[in-house]
């Protein structure tokens, strides 16, 4: 007999709530019959808003107010439900069913049904499309036909009404839902918009430049280029929206710190360089979560000069971590020394990698390293925490012969050159890696290498595939625990990521706004939008 689910089936995730600062005057309730607007800081620059690419942060934050998915994790990293009112999973892991709400309608009033979610999952799994998404459907049924070109729709994804979806996989798999159902990742798109479009051009359709037709809380109006974005509230959304305009603006953390001080800001994302200062700002109040992901380092592994594991692993001895923690971070973060992030699937004798960089020149020596060589290590820059991480990576790599420089660029030039292969080493943040161990699976898998997949270090070891892919097969969590404690080893010893940290998510919101539930998932932080609402205008 199937059982129904409506929670996660991966391991809760411990998380703390931190209130600094002084608390928000009683405020007055919201008057209904006034227009309200928020502003909301955006940490980096928007370049598109495509659902079928790896967004940065701020495209993921803007993407989440416009689409919506079957469901999502709240900030106990629990699965909720979203499209889907609910959901039945059989007992083998391979069959997993969804139901629909009914009568949902897409921002522009045409009806939403089981069609636009096949549309959807079919579109990821295109090759022609190129999607980031496609190998996470790797073991639905009629996968390879789509992707040898023999078939062109999934055979393991039907839609027995309109109101429910059937996704049947070729093995079972207890981890899928960690997969597909979390911030960015399968976003529901309009079929009646885009399903005369060309799959091969979607990347680039300009109709994400200004998507017009979404599920979610809010619809785009305006896109000013490095300047805002306006949202105005979606009358066919399926509960009533709190706030009638939203402005996300593109401003440095610095700025954005000042105007939460003269009220021209409602919500941002803090940096922890900016804690002290925000926690002093009357009438702000400020929240911190334990992300669901960790700031990394991708070393691109196609490179002869980065293959050799040991390389990777001088990196970590070279790097003052948990220096970093502590003089960067104020502490509001914590040390990990694995991809795998699911508490019970972690054994207790990983190597710790502590601050050595005695042993990190002995391990450059040992593989020949040629320390004349440039490195370019590659970031996003205006978040004042990660530009002072990168100047602290930096100085320390230096200091044992690898011979790095700060490279900046903006999210467009990165992805870009994870795609051409060309960049050397790029700092990346986020993920979703708690629910359950198989959702640490893509970035590190030999299948799903970038730009098809999320495994943006290029890396691969068939024994770790093997590992993570045999823990998907049984359902029992004290036999997968033994499967993933070794995975975890060769993980931890093979070193796909450089590891930085796990760091807090810290949110400081205004007086006037109310409702708001942070998230450690910053690419899922405006994940409760509709309920916010706006107290004094």
């Amino acid at each position: 007999m199937p059982k129904k689910l409506l929670a996660s089936l991966g391991a809760l995730v411990a998380v703390g709530l931190l209130l600094a600062g002084c608390a928000a005057p009683q405020s007055p309730e919201p008057d209904e019959d006034v227009d309200t607007s928020a502003n909301i800081y955006l940490v980096q620059k928007p370049a598109t808003f495509n659902t079928l690419k790896p967004g940065q942060a701020a495209e993921a934050l803007t993407m989440s107010l416009i689409f919506d998915n079957l469901f999502t994790t709240d900030p106990n990293f629990e699965y909720v439900p979203r499209l889907a009112e609910s959901w039945d999973i059989s007992e083998d892991a391979k069959t997993f069913t969804f139901h629909l709400r009914e009568g949902l309608k897409w921002s522009d009033g045409e009806p939403f049904t089981a069609e636009d979610v096949l549309f959807t999952y079919n579109l990821a799994a295109n090759p022609q499309v190129g999607g980031a998404w496609s190998a996470r459907l790797a073991e639905v049924e009629g996968f390879a036909a789509v992707q040898d070109g023999s078939a062109s729709e999934l055979a393991g994804i039907v839609a027995p009404d309109e109101y429910t979806v059937e996704f049947t996989l070729s093995k079972p798999n207890a981890g899928f839902m960690a997969l597909i159902g979390y911030g960015p990742v399968f976003y529901i798109l309009p079929k009646h918009v885009l399903g005369e479009k060309d799959p091969a051009a979607l990347l680039e359709d300009p109709w994400f430049q200004l998507p017009s037709t979404g599920m979610g809380p809010y619809t785009m109006k305006k896109f000013n280029v490095d300047q805002d974005i306006e949202l105005v509230a979606n009358e066919n959304y399926r509960t009533k929206v709190g706030i009638d305009h939203l402005f996300l603006k593109m401003l440095t953390s610095d700025v954005a710190t000042a105007q939460l001080g003269t009220g021209e800001i409602d919500l941002a994302q803090v940096s922890a360089l900016d804690l002290d200062t925000v926690s002093a700002i009357s009438g702000v109040s400020v929240t911190s979560k334990p992300s669901p992901g960790f700031t990394r380092i991708s070393v691109n592994t196609t490179k002869p000069q980065f293959a050799d594991h040991r390389f990777r692993q001088a990196m970590l001895y070279a790097i003052d971590r948990q220096g970093i923690i502590d003089g960067v971070l104020g502490g509001e973060a914590t040390l990990l020394n694995s991809d795998i992030m699911t508490s019970w699937a972690l054994p207790d004798d990983l190597e710790a990698y502590e601050y050595d960089p005695k042993k990190a020149e002995k391990l450059l020596k040992e593989i020949g390293y040629d320390t004349s060589q440039e490195v370019k290590l590659s970031w996003i820059p205006g978040q004042r925490d990660r530009d002072q991480i990168v100047n602290v990576v930096i100085e320390n790599l230096n200091a044992v012969g690898i011979k790095a420089v700060a490279n900046q660029v903006d999210g467009a030039a990165l992805i870009d050159s994870y795609t051409d292969l060309s960049y050397d080493m790029g700092v990346l943040g986020g993920g979703v890696y708690p629910m359950d161990p198989a959702s640490s699976f893509p970035i590190v898998s030999c299948t799903q290498h970038f730009p098809a997949g999320s495994n943006v270090a290029l890396f691969c070891n068939e024994d770790l595939d093997a590992a993570m892919a045999a823990g998907q097969l049984i359902a029992d969590q004290d036999e997968r625990a033994e499967i993933y404690h070794e995975a975890a080893r060769i993980d931890n010893e093979y070193v796909p990521y450089v590891w930085l940290n796990n760091p807090n998510i810290i949110w400081a919101t205004s007086g006037r706004l109310q409702g708001f539930e942070p998230h450690g998932d910053f690419t899922n932080g405006f994940w409760n939008a509709a309920d916010w609402t706006i107290v004094g205008d």
